[in-house]
């Protein structure tokens, strides 16, 4: 299977469980279980199998190693949607076997994702990328352990206070592990190849295990209910993402020809959340136990919605133009299609999750929730009628001054 063709399976896919995500917010509440089915559906499928298609194509490409075997890679994408399929059927349901079966499964399929990755390294023809490799087994590791928990609280095998633990170091692993360090891993060279331009050097293993660290005692401490080892964990990792400042601090002072894309602008919105985020967490760990209960929502908001949905978005306005087959002129109209109410999307997504954030820690978030909630989704939406009709939009008028200086050295053909 073509590394495009891989990647463009896994992206549908993704974009399929993400507007799943959207429309199960129209569920009752009952049927989706408050907030349960709609993350689920945005971490573990739209998330997690965008994650599983573009680690492949990257490690590959970084390590310039062969394709694994077409079987393989199949039987991974396979494994992965059944998963996130059963897990999102078994919960609401209330049958804790089939949720219980889905979590096997979907770990499982990280399993062969984690032996893709282990065999792309040390076949590699290239070890240059040592430190995304690093995140990206960060990753993996922290993937099956928090999947495992995951299995084991949502089918009913422990209860009470050990459910509420475990299920704090479930979403550790998986939001703050899984998602994060692999997101991290990925903005080392996707940002500079959003801005078209050189990566700069930067020592990044501190920064990843930082990360690790912070994230192996963060969970430890919610698995053992031990407050003091939950902020020790908080601040490692607080610490592993603002070493990353130094990373952007480099990548934005070099000097770049074009003017900044929207794919590369929501990238450095979403890093922003995240270590603002990071820094919040760890405060509120050290504040109390009370405190760090408290922070449940904001955490959500912060790093799911502004952090891993906006990393997403805009890895996706960059991502799948380039992904798809076509001559470089078709590749060139749709990033100019991507532009299009750019700035709008970019300030309703980011404007609606600051509201929300701001209204979480209140007894009655009122009408500007509401608001917020109306800016946030209508920044997604338009992101995601892009992510499925670029080449759509790419057929009208998308060239104007500002796309031509963007995504074309001289005049497009045709004059436009």
């Amino acid at each position: 299977m073509r590394p495009r063709t891989l990647a463009e399976l896994y992206q549908t896919a993704a974009r399929i469980w993400m507007s799943a995500a959207l429309l199960s917010l129209l569920l009752p509440v009952e049927a989706r279980v408050g907030i349960w089915l709609p993350l689920h559906l945005a971490l573990a499928g739209a998330a997690s199998v965008a994650i599983c298609g573009a680690m492949q194509t990257f490690v590959l490409a970084m390590t310039a190693s062969r394709q694994p075997p077409p079987w393989k890679q199949q039987l991974q994408f396979g494994l992965v949607n059944l998963g996130v399929l059963l897990l999102a059927l078994g919960y609401p349901l209330g049958w804790s076997w089939l949720l219980a079966l889905g979590g096997g499964i979907f770990v499982a399929s990280i399993l062969i994702l984690g032996d893709i990755v282990r065999l792309a390294w040390f076949k590699a023809l290239n070890k240059r990328h040592a430190v995304p490799i690093l995140f990206y087994a960060g990753a993996i590791v922290s993937m099956l352990a928090g999947g495992v928990l995951g299995a084991l609280v949502g089918a009913g095998v422990v209860d009470g206070a050990t459910w509420v633990d475990l299920r704090g170091a479930h979403l550790t692993l998986n939001v703050l592990g899984w998602i994060s360090l692999t997101i991290a891993g990925t903005l080392i060279t996707l940002l500079p190849t959003t801005l078209r331009i050189r990566m700069p050097a930067w020592r990044g293993r501190p920064s990843a295990w930082l990360f690790m660290g912070g994230v192996a005692v963060l969970a430890t401490g919610w698995s053992l209910d031990s407050h003091p080892t939950k902020a020790v964990g908080a601040i490692i990792y607080a610490a592993g993402g603002l070493s990353m400042v130094v990373m952007v601090t480099k990548v934005l002072a070099t000097e770049r020809k074009w003017p900044m894309p929207i794919s590369a602008k929501h990238l450095l919105c979403a890093f922003v959340w995240f270590v603002l985020g990071s820094v919040a967490l760890a405060i509120q760990a050290v504040r109390g136990s009370d405190e760090l209960t408290a922070f449940r929502d904001p955490f959500l908001l912060v790093f799911v919605g502004g952090w891993m949905a906006q990393t997403l978005l805009g890895a996706w306005m960059f991502l799948l133009p380039m992904w798809r087959a076509g001559h470089p002129e078709e590749r060139r109209r749709s990033w100019a299609a991507v532009e299009i109410l750019a700035n709008m999307q970019l300030f309703a997504l980011n404007a609606g999750l600051l509201i929300l954030v701001m209204r979480a820690g209140t007894p009655e978030p009122g009408p500007a929730a509401v608001v917020g909630l109306v800016l946030t989704l209508t920044g997604v939406g338009l992101a995601m009628v892009k992510a499925w009709g670029f080449r759509i939009l790419a057929r009208g008028p998308v060239v104007n001054d500002r796309t031509r200086r963007m995504w074309w050295a001289e005049d497009p053909p045709g004059g436009e």
